[in-house]
């Protein structure tokens, strides 16, 4: 998390409260309150260096190896010692002198005059040079082929092979272009025609039943209405035509409607751009006339201001004062609750030892009770028996029955399985020939059903499309008629904004002529306003200092509730502890009476298993003739040992 130099450098400058003002209060003061940083931040931080002092001496140990705060030696292993640092100085020698240099005899001359350019620069040029290499190139190739004749060229029987590659390539084209030369049909791309017949569309079984399903949905409800024309002689048909009817009528309301919407958007549009010229030239107006106002404002703000500060400069100093008074009533209360919490910490500790206590002999009474439970296990078990196919297990269940028998018994229900399952696939047979001729019906009146719908799918088509030309029609005849409309509107609103301006500007004239009157009269209002705000300034002082009094009643007052309630609490936990302490002493009471009787219970238990198994072991000696063995005469020759005294050693050593 970071290395003990840098650790104990944060320590030391949070615990500063000089170097806390001087680099970072200035910034904390414009986010936060005076208050909350000096009571809650760094008081309450200087209120923890007592805590905090071991870590900070820890680290600046780790971090130079002594304490610089109060001359201490650091952990074994650190040595301060009494003797000053060496201070390091230079040595004494003597300085090198600097080294003179002779003035030259001659002086140098400064002035730089540059030579004229030779005469042969301008000879030549650069496309004479190019010519020139050329034409020595030329000459060069020309001697180098008089020097050598095609006479003189070696001739290699390499030379008079054949390119086998080139051959083949060639053959391969020539066959090519005979194979191609028979291909001369060239056919002409015919129209793709269109199928006039239905595609056969290839039909699942579950397809088959989805739409069947959907066809007996439709036929029932088509039943069941000319069930209720039978039963009540009338059906839907006139509410149906009345339906029609009031959705043209809301059809025909929406369209009035939607035309009444296009006008008014059009309206809103041109309205909100005049609107948007007239508001600047408004503002124009207006922003002359506030120019005026403000200026008077700002004085009177002024006034006002030096007014509050000096309130506020009183305020501060009373503020001030309070907050000594704060500190010193922090401090007590602080010393209580380090008194409180250090007899906490006792009473925790006398409580932590006496449960170790308590947890010590339950570990105790678990071990012994463990080796009990592993002795009892030790004990031999009696052998299993023979087993006898023929033979009955014999536990007592009903129609118990031998190995032998249960295998007939397996054969037998095997073959009527058997026969179950032939029985089983005949009838599943029968029920798949019966159910494809059901799908073979099915299919035929789908598609029967489907044609119908064809034909009323097309007549339907044909009836919205020529709707759909009327409707169109209709909709452009609506448009002229909102653009005719819309144009009367607007010029109609650009009369009314004109008006108003001619208005605006009469009023504006009225009221500065008003102000210049008034103005006479301003010093004579001042005064008077002046005298009600220090009659009011008074009565803030005498609400404020009445408001601190009840306040400081209140406080009072709670302090009180507050002691009072802090010594019934105390009275009430002291209780509390005492009646805990009485319960658990009764219930420890109990719990060792339950152990003496759990213990006397097992050592009886011991006791008998011992006998138990000391009669096995006899009987076994018995029959097994082992009583020939030496070691065996010597034990049956020695006294047994009574069962009270061993009963009576076992609880002592449990007890112990």
């Amino acid at each position: 998390h970071g290395s003990p130099p840098a650790i104990s450098a944060l320590l030391q400058y949070a615990m500063d409260p000089d170097e806390l003002h001087r680099w970072v209060m200035e910034e904390w003061l414009k986010h936060y309150d005076p208050d909350y940083l000096e009571k809650d931040v760094i008081q309450k931080l200087h209120m923890k260096e007592p805590l905090l002092r071991p870590l900070m001496n820890d680290m600046e140990i780790k971090a130079t190896g002594m304490l610089k705060s109060c001359g201490a030696t650091g952990p074994p292993g650190t040595v301060k010692s009494q003797k000053p640092l060496t201070e390091f100085q230079p040595f004494n020698l003597t300085a090198v002198k600097p080294r003179l240099i002779p003035e030259p005899e001659h002086s140098i001359e400064k002035d730089l005059v540059a030579n004229p350019v030779p005469s042969y620069i301008n000879r030549t040029n650069l496309a004479k040079i190019e010519e020139a290499r050329a034409r020595q190139t030329e000459e060069e190739k020309a001697k180098i082929a008089a020097k050598y004749s095609s006479t003189d060229e070696f001739i290699f029987e390499t030379a008079k092979r054949r390119d086998h590659a080139a051959i083949r390539e060639e053959l391969k084209q020539e066959a090519e272009k005979k194979l191609m030369a028979e291909c001369t049909f060239q056919p002409k791309p015919n129209k793709r025609i269109m199928p006039r017949d239905d595609a056969i569309v290839r039909q699942t079984v579950s397809s088959v039943l989805r739409e069947d399903a959907r066809l007996r949905q439709k036929m029932a409800k088509d039943s069941e209405l000319l069930k209720q024309f039978e039963a009540e002689l009338h059906d839907a048909s006139g509410f149906y035509e009345w339906q029609d009817k009031m959705r043209t009528k809301d059809d025909l309301d929406e369209q009035a409607r939607v035309k009444e919407r296009l006008i008014q958007t059009q309206l809103a549009r041109d309205s909100a751009i005049e609107a948007q010229d007239a508001a600047a030239r408004l503002k124009s107006i207006q922003a002359e006339h506030q120019k005026k106002e403000l200026q008077v404002q700002i004085d009177r703000k002024e006034r006002e201001q030096e007014a509050d500060l000096e309130e506020k400069q009183k305020l501060v100093d009373q503020t001030c004062e309070e907050r000594e008074k704060a500190r010193i009533a922090e401090q007590e209360v602080l010393i209580v609750k380090h008194e409180n919490a250090e007899q906490r910490r006792r009473e925790k500790e006398a409580e932590l030892a006496r449960k170790k206590r308590e947890d010590e002999l339950e570990m105790e009474r678990r071990k012994d009770l463990i080796l009990q439970i592993r002795a009892l296990e030790r004990a031999p078990r009696e052998s299993a028996k023979v087993f006898d196919r023929a033979e009955v297990a014999g536990h007592g269940l009903l129609e118990e029955m031998s190995w032998a028998e249960l295998k007939e018994r397996l054969k037998v229900m095997q073959a009527q399985h058997e026969r179950m399952v032939f029985e089983k696939r005949e009838r599943q047979l029968a029920k798949k020939v019966e159910k494809e001729e059901m799908l073979t019906e099915k299919i035929q009146l789908l598609a029967k059903v489907r044609e119908q719908a064809r034909d009323q799918m097309i007549e339907n088509r044909d009836l919205l499309r020529k709707q759909k030309l009327q409707e169109e029609v209709k909709k452009d005849r609506q448009r002229e008629d909102v653009v005719i409309e819309v144009a009367a509107r607007l010029e109609s609103k650009k009369k009314e904004k004109k008006d108003q301006e001619r208005r605006l500007r009469k009023e504006l004239q009225e009221i500065a002529t008003k102000q210049q009157f008034q103005m006479n009269s301003l010093e004579a209002l001042e005064g008077h306003k002046n005298a009600d705000q220090i009659a009011g300034l008074n009565r803030e002082v005498r609400r404020r200092q009445t408001k601190t009094l009840q306040e400081q009643r209140a406080i009072d007052h709670v302090q009180a509730r507050e002691r009072a309630q802090r010594k019934k609490n105390a009275e009430r936990d002291h209780k509390e502890y005492a009646e805990m302490q009485e319960f658990v002493d009764r219930r420890t009471e109990r719990a060792r009476e339950v152990n003496r009787a759990f213990k006397n219970d097992l050592a009886d238990s011991i006791r008998h298993a011992r006998d138990l198994q000391r009669s096995h072991e006899n009987r076994q000696i018995e029959l097994g003739g082992h009583s020939a063995n030496a070691y065996m005469k010597k034990i049956s020759s020695l006294p047994a040992l009574p069962s009270d005294d061993f009963t009576c050693k076992f609880s002592s050593s449990l007890l112990s």
